[in-house]
């Protein structure tokens, strides 16, 4: 049977929609909490993987002044739509130039922007205290934090999807008015961020939600499948469509127009159409994201089982967060093309429905959600007593290579955390039953907190990426074109060379180049150069680390120089 302190009722004195003082000041904290989430420190850390051709894209696209043609060292990278390298840009104003804090502040503003949002759509959808949970728990999301700091579109189109979704929410009663024009205009400039999905998701979302809607029984089949969906068969969708449509595609026909090239609109296809059902890449298992949504949902995971579950009463506002949920994940799941962080927009979702479980009263939920909630809570708290492993040396944790791992820095807060934690949730479940969806707020915060704004930026210590770059640029300063790439161009970013390098990828190409002395300087990944005869030797190589394994090693840069170059 349950455990009576983690089951009995908690008195909520107010259910009704709208914001109290306390439920406003808890709100407030929660935003407030966000923005250092997802603000601190933010370019204190190298940008890595495809951060760097966000980074580079939006680099070039200041330096040349055209804005509708993205590159990469000067050569067309149309991977995607051009709204979110914008957003880079002017990022760039505030900070001076497209650096890491620039480059990352687009995504942290808008994960802020959806704490804010997700708040008012629990608000409308349940009540004003499950919607401030409902921001808390998508703000200490480990998937949706780690990304909200992250020079990506992913949390854009998180957040624009949930714009959609709240403003729909919010007219769901009045289907037919202007705020149809601006349900499509934030789909049309959300899916200029990353692709299509700004369309699809809020339309699935949105379709799945009308069929389960009641509508009188009397409606034949087509005036009731009508106003199911009013909110699109309007007046006011003969003028949003076509406009949300015109605006979409207006960047890439200005980019064909200026460049001569259909690159833009390829990728239009390419990316959002075809890798549905014939991806060329990333085509993960149709099972990937069962596993997936716990990781991205972490810790706040623990209480999917039980989120899942319906309610004695099913309301409207219910119905819609479910259809949310469903709607996503079946979305992605059916898609050929799978990827682990392809899933964030189901996050908003789970915060809802989370949310909804773990502030509900025992009365309102079904026996196996209560049952399952409780698992919920022993699950995190068996977390938080273990997590004081990790002060252990890694010699003791890990296999090789990582057992040579560093040691945990600021040693003294983690373990600060470790001695605080268990006891907070202890007195939570003993003498505060009612406040222990806080203190697990509160833990979780606090461990995002060490690991993003800590643990992260200490570990880029060992990212010897912009190390190597900065060797670089010493060492070609005498004859900077000169400079070659061999399948490194996101080198670009951290290099930030004053003109377009060389670049390479046919080894008897770059053999030639050499021996011209049209290249003198080449940057090679150690991976490519196995069992190539270059003339050129390795002059500096990117710093290896004992953990470091073979695609680690492959990956790792070298500078090598033509030889004989000292005496032409």
């Amino acid at each position: 049977m349950p455990d009576d302190n983690l089951t009995r009722p908690v008195e909520i004195p107010d259910r009704k929609p709208g914001i109290c003082s306390a439920e406003f000041v808890a709100a407030c904290a929660v935003l407030v909490a966000a923005a250092v989430l997802f603000g601190g420190r933010l370019g204190d850390r190298g940008v890595v993987s495809e951060e760097l051709r966000w980074a580079e894209v939006a680099r070039e696209m200041r330096q040349t002044g055209n804005f509708f043609q993205p590159t990469i060292n000067g050569q067309t990278y149309y991977d995607k739509p051009v709204g979110s390298y914008w957003l880079i840009v002017a990022a760039s104003y505030l900070t001076g130039e497209v650096d890491e804090t620039a480059a990352r502040l687009p995504a942290a503003v808008a994960g802020w922007v959806g704490v804010l949002l997700v708040m008012c759509l629990g608000a409308r959808l349940y009540d004003a205290r499950t919607g401030v949970f409902a921001g808390t728990v998508l703000a200490t999301c480990f998937g949706f934090a780690f990304y909200a700091r992250r020079a990506t579109a992913d949390v854009e189109t998180v957040t624009g999807v949930l714009a959609a979704v709240w403003l729909f929410a919010r007219h769901r009663d009045r289907p037919q008015g202007p705020w149809v024009l601006l349900l499509w205009l934030v789909m049309a400039v959300t899916s200029l961020t990353k692709g299509l999905l700004g369309f699809v998701l809020p339309l699935a979302v949105l379709g799945v939600y009308g069929l389960l809607v009641s509508v009188p029984r009397d409606r034949g089949r087509v005036a009731g499948f009508a106003e199911r969906y009013r909110w699109f068969f309007n007046w006011w969708s003969l003028v949003a469509v076509p406009l949300a449509v015109a605006v979409y595609f207006a960047p890439f026909l200005l980019s064909e127009r200026q460049s001569g090239s259909a690159d833009g609109l390829d990728m239009v296809f390419r990316e959002n159409v075809r890798r549905f059902y014939a991806p060329h890449n990333h085509t993960g298992s149709v099972y990937l994201y069962v596993g997936v949504i716990f990781v991205l949902a972490a810790p706040w995971s623990a209480f999917l089982l039980a989120a899942l579950l319906p309610g004695k009463q099913k309301s409207d506002g219910d119905r819609l967060a479910r259809a949310y949920f469903w709607a996503v994940f079946v979305f992605f799941t059916l898609a050929s093309s799978r990827r682990s962080y392809y899933l964030l927009p189901v996050l908003p979702a789970v915060a809802l429905l989370v949310a909804r479980v773990l502030t509900a009263p025992v009365d309102e939920l079904l026996p196996l959600a209560r049952r399952l909630r409780v698992v919920g809570y022993v699950l995190f708290g068996c977390v938080v007593v273990g997590a004081g492993v990790l002060l252990l040396p890694p010699a003791n944790l890990l296999p090789a290579p990582y057992d040579h791992l560093p040691d945990l820095p600021a040693r003294w807060a983690y373990a600060t955390g470790c001695v605080a934690s268990p006891i907070a949730f202890g007195w939570s479940v003993v003498r505060a039953r009612h406040r222990l969806p806080a203190v697990v707020a509160a833990i979780t915060f606090a461990g995002l907190a060490y690991a993003l704004l800590v643990a992260l930026p200490a570990a880029d210590e060992f990212r010897t990426r912009r190390t190597f770059a900065a060797e670089v640029r010493a060492r070609v300063a005498d004859a900077p074109d000169h400079l070659a790439l061999y399948h490194a161009r996101d080198i670009a970013f951290d290099l930030n060379h004053p003109v377009r390098l060389h670049e390479y990828t046919a080894p008897d190409e770059l053999t030639a180049a050499l021996r011209a002395g049209t290249v003198r300087w080449v940057i090679a990944r150690r991976r490519y150069l196995a069992g190539l005869t270059l003339p050129a030797a390795v002059q500096f190589e990117e710093k290896a680390y004992p953990w470091d394994g073979t695609d680690q090693l492959g990956d790792k840069m070298v500078l090598l120089e033509a030889t004989g170059s000292h005496e032409r």
